[in-house]
């Protein structure tokens, strides 16, 4: 089995990217990961090339989340499965292995993602309701939380669930085209489960488990806050919320 993964960092902090490397690396199966830097400069070129089964690709400029991404589509080759993940997530190898033994039986699956952990190991509800727009103002006015709660050991079909970690049929990845590029930030991920289920079930299986730092980037800074008003601006008119 060939897997193909894809991280997509800005400034990141070496010592947080080299977990999820080690980790993807470390797999029993046939791999390559591509790591593409928005940063305005390569401070991590020298880190990433020094890794077998790593390419890395400068962009020049930020590019966003989806678009930069979608650079690697014309470069994956003969793989079975494809996962976007980002740098601040890690796991264990057999955890990973175990995972993409069962997402690759099931034919009728195109997405899927194991339960997902804070560092502390407690669960990190990930999984939400599609958004409309009232669900997500009182999202962010911390009204309603939006978060479904999934049973422990359990396979659960889902609305979507947060980006950190997306496992496709590299197939369902293609015919997909990636992500929707008019998305800069934010809202790109649930715009791609809505999209995959043309192709089969997205769902989530909690027997299996990463560990997700969950920076909360848009909390804490006025410009991604800007980036996620506009990106939800563009999900809801695309989707006719507001036709």
């Amino acid at each position: 089995m060939k897997i193909i993964a894809s991280i997509v960092i800005y400034n990141e902090h070496q010592e947080t990217l080299k977990k999820v490397v080690d980790g993807f690396l470390s797999i029993e199966f046939e791999k390559k990961l591509f790591i593409v830097d928005n940063s305005p400069h390569n401070a991590l070129e020298e880190f990433c090339r020094s890794y077998e089964n790593v390419e890395y690709i400068f962009s020049g400029e930020n590019l966003g989340f989806g678009k930069a991404h979608n650079l690697i589509l014309k470069d994956i080759v003969d793989s079975e499965i494809h996962l976007v993940l980002n740098p601040d997530i890690y796991f264990q190898a057999l955890e990973l292995e175990g995972f993409l033994e069962w997402f690759a039986s099931c034919d009728d699956v195109s997405l899927a993602i194991p339960k997902v952990l804070n560092v502390d190991g407690t669960v990190q509800d990930v999984v939400r309701d599609i958004p409309t727009p009232i669900s997500l103002l009182k999202r962010k006015l911390k009204i309603e939380s939006g978060e479904l709660t999934i049973a422990d050991k359990s396979i659960v079909e889902i609305p979507f669930a947060h980006g950190c970690f997306m496992a496709f049929k590299d197939d369902v990845f293609q015919k997909l085209g990636g992500f929707d590029e008019r998305y800069f930030m934010y809202m790109e991920d649930i715009d791609i489960w809505i999209r995959a289920k043309k192709f089969g079930k997205t769902v989530i299986n909690t027997n299996f488990s990463i560990y997700h730092e969950h920076r909360k980037g848009s909390s804490k800074s006025f410009k991604l806050l800007f980036y996620h008003i506009r990106s939800a601006i563009q999900f809801f008119w695309k989707f006719s919320f507001f036709r």
